[in-house]
C-alpha cells in the first residue's frame, strides 16, 4: 500500500490564510473600536465595516460580541507575552533579562494607546471580560520570570524573599500608569509626555526602583 499524502491541498491552504487574514482583520478593527467606545458602545456593524468584512461572517468566526471582546483582550495578551519570552534570553544574566523585558512591556503601551484605553474600560467594568484571561496570562508571565528570579537568587543578586507575583504587578503597574494618566499629569512636566526624551526617563525611573526592590 502506498503511503497517504498528508499535504494540505493548495485550495485549503488558501482558504486557511484567507481566513487567518479575515480573523486579523476584525481583530485589528475591534481593538480600535472597543478602545473607543467600550465593550458595551462598540457596535458590531461597525467593526464588520472596517474590517472589510461581512457581518455575518464575523460571527461566524466569533460568534458573539462578547466572544469578539475576549478575542481582542487574549489577541492583545499574547502580543505582550511574545515580546516578554522574546525579550528573555538565558544566556545573559538575570539583570539584563529584567531590563530588557521591562523595556519590550513599557514601549509596547508606548505604541499601543488601544490597549491602554482597553485596559481602562476593563477597570471601570471591574474586570468582567479580562478577569475571565488575566490569570492565565498571568501565569504564562510569572512561568517565564521564574527562571530569571531563580537563577538570580543562586547568582546571590536577587533577594531570595522576593515575590514574583508582587514583583510582576509592580512592574504593571509603574508602566501601565504612565499611560492610563498622561493626559491628567502632563501639566506636570513642560516636556511632551511622549517625547523620546521622557519616555526614557520615566522607563530609568521604572527600572530603578524595580532594581532597588528585587537585586541585592
Amino acid at each position: 500500500m502506498g503511503q497517504r499524502n498528508h499535504t494540505t491541498p493548495p485550495q485549503a491552504a488558501d482558504r486557511e490564510q484567507r481566513s487567518d487574514e479575515s480573523r486579523t482583520r476584525i481583530l485589528k478593527a475591534a481593538t480600535r473600536i472597543f478602545a473607543e467606545k467600550g465593550p458595551e458602545g462598540a457596535r458590531v456593524d461597525e467593526i464588520a465595516e472596517q474590517a472589510g468584512i461581512n457581518k455575518r461572517m464575523l460571527y461566524h468566526y466569533f460568534g458573539s460580541k462578547e466572544n469578539l471582546y475576549l478575542e481582542v483582550l487574549r489577541y492583545n495578551y499574547n502580543k505582550i507575552y511574545t515580546l516578554s519570552k522574546n525579550a528573555i534570553d538565558s544566556a545573559d544574566e538575570p539583570r539584563v533579562n529584567v531590563a530588557r523585558a521591562i523595556r519590550s512591556y513599557f514601549y509596547f503601551l508606548a505604541g499601543n494607546e488601544a490597549f491602554v484605553r482597553l485596559t481602562s474600560w476593563e477597570a471601570l467594568g471591574g474586570g468582567r471580560f479580562g478577569g475571565k484571561l488575566f490569570p492565565q496570562f498571568f501565569a504564562l508571565i510569572e512561568l517565564e520570570f521564574d527562571d530569571i528570579i531563580k537563577d538570580g537568587i543562586e547568582r546571590g543578586c536577587i533577594r531570595p524573599d522576593i515575590d514574583i507575583r508582587q514583583a510582576i504587578l509592580s512592574v504593571h503597574a509603574l508602566c501601565l500608569v504612565y499611560f492610563t494618566q498622561r493626559n491628567i499629569v502632563q501639566s506636570l512636566w513642560r516636556e511632551d509626555m511622549f517625547s523620546e526624551e521622557m519616555l526614557e526617563a520615566c522607563l530609568q525611573h521604572i527600572l530603578n526602583l524595580i532594581f532597588d526592590g528585587i537585586f541585592i
